[in-house]
């Protein structure tokens, strides 16, 4: 999730040690800059780092007792006998220090990576939900909710809340987060990660497509991957991340209807009918269809809020001046074509 830049940990290592020269600090403050990805990477090694430190005090005391020894040892071995006593004044050297805090680094920058990748992948006790033929809602420890579209399915260590909020995606969701600061909510999804900053979002994540596809409802969310910042987007805003590019794109206007599939909501704006007909047929499980090809392109303004689907044709039938006939095999719209405006 960092960026790739193979001097940071050690500019940041020396910068703890209070050994960064001014051009490594002003490095240093461009890097963060760049995002909060970046930030958020920093700052947790600084908390861990102040931690480390404070849960060894008195072990970086003895150390320096002990290379004070060790040094009065080795001038032991080179005077003459009877010396004159003389206070002697010892420093461990700066790049032993800041070799000191790389080590440190290093290891809280391996935790944080497998954090973010690794341990979403493998955690050890799980916990699935799946959808099969209708959409399901779960609610979770922390009182967010899921809401698992058909034929998906999330998993999650059986801990969670705890610790940490991790979850796995496959397929699609919408999730309705409650916000913990110190417990950041993340989603592995088709090689893609998304960071929840106090939201509600919707994930397709299918893994025969070639797209990952992510929609804030309200709040903000981070979309990145292991290897790439990616992107912030707010409430209203789409992200898609290209499988085999590794990119991502954002798109201000996305499709308002993303989550009907959730409470069957739907708001269409001078669309096409065919347009219309394949999201409903998605959302209620039928199959409707055009006895006349040529309606497909008749266009309509409405908006429907957890109709039944018998309701929502006649409605349409009714606007468009149409006929829809009910068979063993679904609904079937008929009528003259549309006239163009």
């Amino acid at each position: 999730m960092v960026e790739e830049n193979k001097h940071i940990d050690l500019i940041i290592a020396r910068y703890i040690a209070g050994e960064a020269t001014e051009q490594e600090i002003t490095l240093l403050n461009q890097w963060l800059s760049e995002s909060e990805v970046n930030r958020k990477y920093f700052g947790d090694i600084e908390f861990v780092n102040q931690k480390a430190v404070a849960s060894h005090t008195v072990n970086k005391v003895d150390i320096d007792k002990a290379w004070g020894k060790v040094h009065q040892q080795m001038k032991k071995k080179t005077v003459q006998p009877e010396p004159v006593a003389k206070t002697v004044t010892f420093q461990i050297p700066v790049w032993l220090r800041v070799a000191a805090v790389l080590v440190i680094v290093s290891g809280i920058s391996f935790g944080l990576y497998r954090y973010y990748t690794t341990a979403l992948l493998y955690p050890t006790e799980m916990v699935a939900a799946a959808s099969e033929d209708s959409v399901i809602t779960k609610s979770l420890a922390d009182s967010s909710t899921v809401a698992l579209n058909k034929n998906s399915k999330v998993t999650y260590a059986k801990n969670y809340g705890k610790n940490e909020r991790r979850l796995k995606l496959e397929g699609e969701a919408f999730f309705d987060v409650k916000h913990i600061d110190d417990k950041p909510f993340i989603v592995e999804a088709e090689g893609t990660l998304i960071e929840d900053i106090g939201t509600s979002f919707n994930i397709k994540a299918v893994d025969t497509d070639t797209i990952v596809e992510v929609f804030v409802k309200s709040g903000e969310v981070i979309f990145f991957t292991k290897d790439n910042k990616g992107i912030s987007l707010t409430a209203g805003e789409m992200g898609i991340y290209n499988k085999n590019t590794r990119t991502f794109t954002r798109i201000a206007s996305p499709d308002v209807n993303a989550t009907a599939y959730v409470n069957k909501v739907f708001l269409f704006q001078n669309v096409r009918l065919a347009d219309v007909v394949q999201q409903l047929n998605m959302v209620y499980g039928t199959n409707i269809r055009f006895g006349n090809e040529q309606l497909k392109d008749c266009t309509i303004s409405v908006k429907f809020e957890n109709e039944d689907i018998a309701l929502i044709l006649s409605i349409i039938s009714e606007t468009l001046e149409l006929t829809v006939t009910k068979d063993t095999d679904g609904y079937i719209i008929n009528g003259d074509a549309c006239k163009k405006e």
